[in-house]
Parts: structure tokens; C-alpha cells; sequence
């Protein structure tokens, strides 16, 4: 359903980029230039440290999605590729989107929203505003942000994402990072949740790179075991790939046990920055990006909104109508419902 809503609005948001062309002179020409031959980097540091308008806003927002690996281009053609696919199919945005996405694109992304949310504050979740066309379009882009944020998330939990939403081909991994989130939610209690999983504590990881100490989390489905991080508020720490508890650049894709130990490597390596729990992310991109994309306004982007919305809430969308209220946020035991349903 995500993909109706993304597709209905693309035509908006190409005249929103469009519209963004040299007004301000040769320095604003050069940064655009920059932004075109993609050194998003070059960009965030010629303007981050000086950012006061919303030329600057917008432009740093755009050099983190392009840094994230998300530019415009790659957002569209994973939208177009997956139109068709089928109504209720999120795999078919988030293969597209798992392809380009870098290995900071959670951070990334998060200060895309940042930059965004700066040119029009609180608007986009502000059902009673009367929006601009130009807000519409940061609203709507602020949308991409964060409904892109929820396909890498889920990239990132699953084991085969080309399977997500296809009941006839199970995810061990999928169910194995529900599992997580579900024995964290239930305070720790259950150790075979609904007996689909075992899950068994390590001992608390020192990570001191960035001074978070998490509890090694193992967790087997069908004699596979997988790893995650839970932390002190018994949440899953978004993670990638496995590294030690005192180097980074030791990330690699393969579990392995030597000395020193390797662990579910958290995908936030800067000391200080906001940590990314699995919950927390679904929580905020979903609630974030259903509202701001939204604002947009128009009744077929509403209509697939309130749909998708209410698949998430677990609710039966017919007729233009759900049978559970929409006027609630996702919580995070909706999002651990609709993923086991997808599995």
C-alpha cells in the first residue's frame, strides 16, 4: 500500500526539486552543482556549520538523503519498480531501496528529517494547518524520509526481504527479530515466545566507542541462532553485520568466534548520538511519515494512507473505511504484530 502513496505523489514532488534551481547566485550554483555530481559530503561541510535559511535547510536535507545513498533518483526508480507488484507488498520498495542504501543510512536519514522538520516545523503534523504548496512538498518529503527509514529498518530485521509480506515463504530471521522485540516488551519474561523461539542472555557488551553498554541477546529459531543487542529500557538496538566491542572497523558481515568476541555490531557509531532501537524507529518514521505525507492533502494520498495505517493497526480497510479507529498512534506492539503477520 506504501508504494500507492508514494507513486500518487511523485508527480508533486519532481515539481517541488524542480522548483529549487539557482535564485541566490554563483555560491548557491556551486553548491547545486556539488549536490548533482553527488558529494553530499562536500556539501554538508561547506553548509553546516553556517545553516540559517531554509535554501540551507533544504539543501543539507537533500545532501544527507544523497548520502544515505536515497537520492531522488533512487527513491523513484524503487517506487516505479515496485508499482504493480501488488496493494499490501512493502518488499518491493524496500529490495529496491536495500540496494543503494549506504551503511549510515539510518543517521543519515534522521538528519535528512532534521533539516526538513527545520522549514516547516510542526506542520506537516498538524492536521488543522493550511499548507503552502511548498510545505506540502517538504511534508511530502519528509515522508520519503521516513517511510524510507522503515524500509531499511526492515531490511535490516529480515533475512530474505524479497519474502516479506509472503506468508508461504517464512523468515526465520524476521521471526527471530520479532521474537527480540516481543521478549523485550514483555520485561524479559518469556524465554520461548510463543514457542516459536528460544532465547537465551548473554553477558552485557561494554561498546566503548560509544560508551553504551547493551545485553548480548541469542536468539534460535529451527537451530539457527541470531544475535541482538537489548538495552537497559529492554529494547533491541537497531544493529548491522557483527563487529567487536572495541572496534568499529572490525564490522563484517559474517558471525564469527575468535578472540576478541564478535557481537551484533549497533548501527550508531558516534559517541553522544541518538541511539536507534528497532521499535523506536518503526514507532517514529511510521507515526511521522503516515501524518506527514498526509499533509499533502489530496484524497487518493489520504485514502492509501488510511489504509495502510490501518493494516498496520491490524484493522480491515473496506469501502474507505477501517474497522479500528485511526485517530491513535502505532504503537510497538502493533509494529510487532504486523511484522509477525507478514511473516
Amino acid at each position: 500500500m506504501i508504494k500507492k502513496i508514494l507513486a500518487t505523489s511523485l508527480i508533486g514532488l519532481t515539481l517541488f526539486v524542480s522548483g529549487c534551481g539557482d535564485t541566490e547566485g554563483e555560491d548557491r550554483l556551486a553548491t547545486q552543482q556539488m549536490l548533482d555530481a553527488g558529494d553530499y559530503e562536500g556539501v554538508i561541510a561547506k553548509l553546516e556549520s553556517s545553516a540559517s535559511s531554509e535554501d540551507d535547510y533544504i539543501t543539507l536535507g537533500a545532501a544527507y538523503m544523497g548520502k544515505a545513498g536515497l537520492s531522488l533518483t533512487s527513491i523513484i526508480t524503487s517506487v516505479i519498480s515496485s508499482v504493480g507488484e501488488g496493494d499490501s507488498a512493502f518488499s518491493g520498495f524496500v529490495t529496491g531501496i536495500s540496494t543503494t542504501a549506504s551503511p549510515s543510512a539510518l543517521p543519515d536519514l534522521t538528519k535528512a528529517i532534521e533539516y526538513y522538520t527545520k522549514v516547516v516545523k510542526g506542520a506537516c503534523l498538524n492536521r488543522n494547518a493550511s499548507l503552502t504548496n511548498s510545505q506540502k512538498d517538504i511534508c511530502l518529503y519528509i515522508g520519503l524520509a521516513s517511510t524510507t527509514s522503515a524500509a531499511v529498518t526492515i531490511d535490516l530485521l529480515a533475512g530474505d526481504i524479497t519474502s516479506f509480506g509472503d506468508s508461504a515463504t517464512p523468515d526465520d530471521k524476521l521471526l527471530a527479530a520479532t521474537c527480540a522485540l516481543q521478549y523485550g516488551a514483555d520485561d524479559r519474561n518469556d524465554t520461548n515466545v510463543d514457542g516459536n523461539c528460544t532465547i537465551v542472555e548473554g553477558a552485557d557488551v561494554n561498546f566503548t566507542v560509544i560508551n553504551k553498554i547493551y545485553t548480548d541477546l541469542n536468539v534460535t529459531v529451527n537451530t539457527e541462532t541470531y544475535h541482538y543487542l537489548l538495552n537497559d529500557a529492554n529494547e533491541t538496538v537497531l544493529t548491522k553485520d557483527y563487529c567487536t566491542a572495541t572496534d568499529f572497523s572490525t564490522r563484517t558481515g559474517s558471525f564469527v568466534i575468535t578472540t576478541p568476541s564478535y557481537y551484533a555490531c549497533p548501527i550508531n557509531e558516534i559517541n553522544g548520538a541518538a541511539e536507534f532501537t528497532t521499535a523506536g524507529v518503526l514507532v517514529n518514521v511510521l507515526n511521522n511519515g503516515i501524518d506527514s505525507i498526509g499533509a499533502t492533502g489530496t484524497s487518493d494520498t489520504q485514502d492509501n494512507i488510511d489504509e495502510f495505517k490501518c493494516e498496520i493497526l491490524g484493522g480491515s480497510y473496506t469501502n474507505n473505511d477501517c474497522n479500528t479507529s485511526l485517530d491513535v498512534n502505532v504503537t510497538a506492539q502493533n509494529i510487532i504484530d504486523y511484522l509477525n503477520n507478514q511473516n
